[in-house]
């Protein structure tokens, strides 16, 4: 009897071992890649012929990013573009297909589009795993599939993005109509954010509005509209701090901000953004959208605008925070640069543009000044007066006052917000530095980010031996690798007074949910 029970103490802990190495090996798979450099490619031509050809590169890297999908994650969210995994981020529904459904065809890339084309129409979205986010659930899957029937006239992408949409609206089933962050689908009802006191974000309830217009227009139910315009109508009726700027968190219960935290990067990025292509969408119909915009840039201008100890010809826009500034700036914030020269376009102010292009020469040097040539996830500077909102260890402050700017969180994660702004300066000014500061980035992207079967992020762009991250989310393919293709191509495709980009870069026409059959998109 011994015996047996000596054996069996030997199974269960040889099991256990075995358990425990995989759970290891899981771990070291998913969270710490080491680093190859250089091995799986060439760098490319640092002075290319052609703009063309410069299209014709970040082509080829959609393509190579699109097999390695194909091969080993077809039907699945993402890739796991360094060891071949899945990664179901998005509820399972196949979010790079559907997320680039649009750059497929801008692309002219047939043979993808159909096989795409053919798996959106096995997608089931009352089949999920998990909680259903409104907000990016809105940006990624309804927009990809309003873009992707824009573009081609075809039923089944409305037919599936009406359908999402009715399933989101469950929602917005609060006191004010302000929308919780998640919705159950198996049990029809909305789920409290994990927000501090389940507040709502600003970016999140702020960038429906884009799509569920155009879901109204093309489905003719006023319900998306309804919804979504009722949470445009509560922040114009607040009394803020900052006239026109509103802090990050919400609570949807009573419609009142919980933080004094007010910054255009992230949590409310896009709510800002949106006030302004809604009033581009409607052909400026409708003022209330121009007249938010305007009120929160002048107060931008006034209150987070600087420039740094040291370096007066650089514009930082920085956050604010219990009363004061806070002086960062984050990656995501960096799309501010192309809206406001997006707004100086379509108002006819040359100041915006100024300002527009001054941020997004900030936001280039923070791809320039590292040591990988691409920029960090958030970066800060010193006040004019000397005032500090981060402490410095002495590399930050070596750093700094070389290039301007020091480095708080390295990692990058393919986002697309510095280069959508060089997108909007080359399409405003026809200058052709910003298609050589594009071609800069996307060089050093793809030397430093290119795996065996893809592109993954990076963890830290001040050290090039720092490790992939083993991750590619859908808006590599959606909007980083779309807005470097129309930087390097004519402006007949996808011109800016005929169409409006969502903030996952998908592409509504102007002035209504109308289709166009041309295979330029002009």
């Amino acid at each position: 009897m011994r015996r047996v029970s000596t054996s069996l103490l030997l199974i269960f802990f040889f099991l256990f071992c075995i358990l425990t190495l995989r759970k290891i090996k899981s771990w070291y798979d998913n969270y710490y890649v080491p680093y190859h450099p250089n091995w799986v490619h060439l760098p490319l031509p640092s002075h290319p012929n052609s703009s063309q050809e410069c299209a014709e590169h970040v082509k080829a890297a959609f393509i190579y990013s699109f097999n390695g999908y194909r091969k080993h994650a077809w039907g699945f969210d993402e890739v796991q573009p360094v060891t071949g995994g899945v990664r179901n981020s998005r509820n399972g529904w196949a979010a790079t297909i559907v997320d680039s459904l649009d750059t497929m065809l801008l692309m002219n890339l047939t043979t993808e589009y159909q096989l795409s084309r053919h798996l959106v129409a096995t997608i089931d979205f009352k089949k999920t795993f998990s909680l259903v986010n409104v907000f990016e659930t809105t940006i990624r899957y309804i927009g990809g599939l309003i873009a992707a029937y824009e573009l081609t006239n075809d039923n089944l992408f409305l037919d599936k993005a009406i359908e999402l949409g009715r399933e989101l609206i469950v929602g917005f089933d609060t006191p004010t109509g302000i929308p919780l962050q998640y919705v159950d689908f198996k049990k029809r009802r909305a789920v409290n954010s994990r927000f501090p006191g389940s507040s709502s974000a600003l970016a999140e309830i702020g960038s429906i509005q884009l799509e569920f217009r155009r879901l109204t227009e093309l489905s003719g139910d006023p319900i998306y509209l309804e919804k979504a315009q009722k949470i445009i109508d509560i922040l114009q009726s607040q009394d803020v701090e900052l006239s026109g700027l509103y802090s990050v968190y919400i609570d949807p219960k009573n419609g009142k901000f919980t933080t004094s935290w007010i910054t255009w990067g992230g949590l409310g990025d896009s709510m800002y953004e949106y006030l302004l292509k809604q009033y581009i969408m409607v052909e400026g119909k409708i003022d209330q959208y121009r007249d938010m915009w305007l009120l929160a840039v002048n107060s931008t201008k006034k209150y987070l605008i600087t420039t740094g100890n040291g370096f007066p010809n650089m514009t930082y826009l920085v956050q604010w925070w219990q009363g004061k500034p806070y002086y960062e700036m984050s990656h995501l914030g960096c799309f501010a640069g192309g809206n406001f020269l997006l707004g100086g376009k379509f108002l006819k102010d040359d100041s915006l543009i100024d300002l527009g292009l001054r941020l997004t020469d900030t936001c280039y040097q923070s791809y320039h000044g590292t040591e990988t040539g691409i920029g960090p996830e958030e970066f800060a500077l010193i006040a004019p007066d000397g005032t500090k909102s981060r402490r410095m260890n002495r590399k930050q402050r070596n750093m700094y006052f070389s290039k301007g700017f020091y480095v708080t969180e390295g990692h990058y994660y393919l986002r697309p917000e510095v280069i959508e702004s060089i997108f909007y300066a080359y399409r405003i000014t026809g200058d052709p530095k910003y298609r050589e500061w594009g071609w800069n980035i996307f060089r050093a992207i793809d030397y430093y980010c290119k795996t065996p079967l893809g592109y993954s992020g990076i963890r830290d762009v001040t050290n090039p031996g720092s490790g992939w991250d083993n991750i590619a989310e859908s808006f590599w393919y959606g909007e980083t690798l779309k807005y470097l293709y129309l930087l390097f191509k004519e402006e007949e495709l996808l011109p800016l007074d005929k169409w409006v980009l969502n903030t996952e870069a998908h592409p509504f026409r102007i002035g209504g949910g109308r289709v166009v059959h041309s295979r330029q998109f002009g």
